[in-house]
């Protein structure tokens, strides 16, 4: 079992890679997903955190397996 660990940023990337070396167009994922083209379109080229469940579903459809969202909070003390 591979696993990769991605920030919101490398979420966009490998949803955009995943995109980009499928042999579909971002208007055929868009419905084979049952969304806009316009929401693939901005789900891998900009940062909008709205889009981060559909960036998640574009590499789970493309890459197979399934993406987590984790998150982690951080306490630092000042010294």
């Amino acid at each position: 079992m591979k696993r990769t660990e991605y920030d919101a940023e490398g979420l966009r990337d490998e949803a955009a890679k995943a995109v980009a070396e499928s042999p579909y167009t971002q208007t055929d994922v868009a419905d084979q997903l049952d969304v806009s083209r316009t929401s693939v379109n901005r789900a891998v080229n900009t940062t909008n955190p709205k889009f981060e469940k559909l960036r998640q579903r574009i590499v789970e459809h493309l890459r197979g397996g399934r993406v987590e969202k984790r998150v982690t909070f951080v306490h630092v003390e000042d010294e």
